[in-house]
């Protein structure tokens, strides 16, 4: 990975962690928590969130084959996000 990649995932992980504080009041203890097993991530939270995603970043995220796995982590989240296009 390059310096700008890294730069660039850096703050896609700023800001998905900044997105999870404010739309659902919860304080990402570090990017790779488990926020499902941790309890922190409920499945009308995910919902919430990925509406709340979509927004911020000002795309629609291809969701026909769902999986939560994606969404379990900040660092999870960032990945899928680098994986459809979307950066920071």
């Amino acid at each position: 990975m390059s310096m700008t990649e890294e730069a660039t995932a850096g703050a896609l992980v700023e800001r998905l962690t900044d997105l999870v504080r404010d739309q659902l009041g919860v304080e990402v203890p570090s990017p790779g928590t488990d926020l499902v097993a941790e309890g922190l991530l409920d499945s009308l939270a995910l919902v919430t969130l990925i509406v709340g995603m979509e927004d911020a970043f000002g795309t629609r995220l291809p969701l026909d084959d769902f999986d939560i796995d994606r969404f379990r982590s900040v660092d999870a989240m960032a990945d899928y996000l680098t994986e459809v296009g979307v950066t920071g």
